[in-house]
């Protein structure tokens, strides 16, 4: 009893000392223990206490979203997100309240309560709009997009996604998970609209990067997405492997919609190869699920009718019966979750934007009347502009290729550049012995033909004491004798090298820009990029195009 007194004392005085601390302090250290969930809590709790005795709203809604993170009770992690909506829904943030409706939005969504997951979504895409909260408009989005999918929206649900996509890809690296989530949900919807090879396309894409980023997870998802995506292709076989594969895999990992959805479409499958009562297997477990979870998308409400109509052909009315009643209670389900959504998705979702779009249009007639000549005047400006711009266009893409043959043929690339004469005048001007100067043109002669120049360290420095000489010779020769800037030089040789390579090796033409850039001796890809320009004329992306075009005639 001792023990657990002193225990106490020490926690409370641990505690108390914490409040003592400034906020910034607390959350850094709360942060550095989100995986220990004990000490995490700690840091949290006094966040918030010490949020309330200053009175601070914000902070206290701050202390909320930390609980409600690093609590592993799911009805308690619910009450702390309740807390931050009440103290937030006031307020005018870039974060709040759009991140508390966002939270409890995902509540909402896990325990299949839709209606309710719906309403919070819309919240926060308004909120997040509104605030110029980015991360937090696309989430939201990403969400309702997902939801329409669920309803049959399936067209309007490709748009969201698509959006999502766009915006998530270039960031995938940062945030890997959250973009392949939306690229998986991106190619399921691909697939409802029956866009097939697009969704093969997408589904190759995802499992790939789900290695390449250490989510190896999600590529079971792939798999699944695409053995659906077989199944509408009727290319049954592959679906039936694909979709078994998946299936031995959602059985252990806890994901019991996914795995309903899994089992559903190899019933299907196993439908069209002719094994009847194997399908039939399939689709009572998609039953057994949706008796655990009572969960079941729209579009696989057609399960209870194979059942129905088996039993029925089979004359057995008891197990007709018993799934006659199921579909009711599926019917229920799906009237309480998607009845709703279809009717909210269209009214506060589409509709304001159509009604914004209608009035635009209605203004945009009115005006035009007003002002037709000005208009027309307008359009004949553009066309112009238009047309000036394709001309500018057409003549610069003559230009690359003339540049590009220019470059193709010419063989002077692989001489090496002598250095100009020079006369006695001039040399005098240079103060450097001829002894001197021959040296250290002798120097560079071996210095260009050793291709010495691609170190990216280089500078005129170290050259020169590599050649045993000063800066200021070696500069000054280089000015003379090559007219040229020692960067300038520098650089030429760079980029006469990477074209000389660029012709000579396949493999050296697949490398990224990046890639022949550090290869070649430039710290950056825009340098190189630049330096490649102001030399040739055309970009180094563009002479590379053309030369596989080139090779390839050549090859035929």
């Amino acid at each position: 009893m001792l023990f657990n007194i002193h225990s106490v004392v020490a926690f409370q005085s641990s505690f108390d000392s914490l409040l003592t601390k400034k906020y910034s302090y607390l959350k850094k250290r709360f942060f550095e223990n989100t995986k220990d969930s004990v000490h995490g809590v700690l840091y949290a709790q006094s966040y918030l206490i010490k949020a309330k005795e200053d009175n601070d709203t914000i902070k206290i809604v701050n202390g909320f979203y930390y609980m409600s993170g690093i609590i592993r009770d799911t009805k308690m992690t619910e009450k702390y997100i309740d807390s931050m909506i009440m103290y937030s829904k006031n307020l005018k943030t870039k974060y709040y309240p759009a991140l508390a409706y966002y939270n409890k939005g995902k509540i909402a969504y896990n325990k299949g309560h839709f209606k309710t997951a719906l309403d919070f979504y819309l919240k926060t895409n308004q909120k997040a709009k509104e605030f110029e909260n980015i991360h937090l408009f696309y989430a939201s989005k990403k969400s309702i997009g997902i939801l329409k999918s669920r309803i049959g929206e399936h067209q309007t649900a490709l748009q969201e996604l698509k959006e999502c996509y766009l915006h998530y890809s270039k960031q995938k690296e940062e945030k890997s998970k959250t973009y392949l989530s939306t690229l998986s949900a991106l190619s399921a919807t691909y697939s409802l609209n029956k866009k097939l090879d697009s969704a093969t396309i997408l589904n190759q894409l995802g499992h790939k990067e789900s290695i390449e980023f250490n989510g190896k997870n999600f590529t079971y998802y792939f798999t699944l997405n695409e053995g659906i995506n077989l199944f509408y292709k009727k290319n049954f076989i592959t679906a039936k492997d694909s979709l078994s594969n998946v299936i031995e895999v959602l059985k252990t990992n806890g994901d019991r919609a996914n795995l309903s959805i899994a089992y559903f479409f190899y019933g299907k499958t196993l439908s069209e190869l002719g094994q009847e009562e194997e399908a039939i297997h399939s689709h009572i477990k998609v039953d057994e699920i949706f008796q655990e979870i009572t969960e079941i998308m729209p579009d696989n409400r057609e399960n209870y009718e194979i059942l129905i109509n088996y039993y029925k052909k089979r004359n057995d009315k008891d197990n007709q019966l018993k799934y006659i009643e199921r579909l009711i209670s599926v019917d229920s389900v799906l009237h309480t979750n998607y009845r709703y959504l279809i009717k909210t998705v269209v009214q506060n979702y589409d509709t304001p934007r159509l009604l914004s779009e209608k009035q635009k249009i209605i203004y945009s007639l009115e005006t035009e009347k007003k002002t037709s000549h000005l208009v027309i005047l307008i359009l004949v400006i553009i066309c112009f502009l238009f047309f000036v711009l394709w001309s500018i266009n057409r003549r610069k893409q003559k230009q690359y290729k003339q540049r590009f043959e220019e470059l193709y043929q010419n063989q002077d690339y692989y001489k090496t550049q002598d250095a100009l004469r020079v006369s006695q005048k001039e040399k005098t001007k240079l103060a450097i012995p001829e002894e001197s100067i021959k040296d250290i043109l002798t120097k560079l002669a071996n210095f260009e033909n050793e291709i010495g120049f691609t170190r990216s360290d280089l500078s005129v420095n170290s050259l020169a004491k590599n050649f045993g000489t000063n800066s200021k010779y070696l500069s000054k020769i280089i000015n003379t004798y090559k007219q040229k800037t020692f960067n300038h030089y520098i650089n030429g040789l760079r980029i006469k090298q990477s074209i000389i390579q660029l012709k000579a090796d396949s493999k050296f033409r697949k490398y990224t820009i990046k890639a022949i850039a550090q290869e070649m001796g430039f710290n950056t890809t825009d340098a190189f990029s630049k330096a490649f320009y102001k030399q040739n004329g055309i970009h180094p992306s563009y002479f590379i195009k053309e030369l596989e075009k080139q090779v390839k005639n050549n090859g035929n």
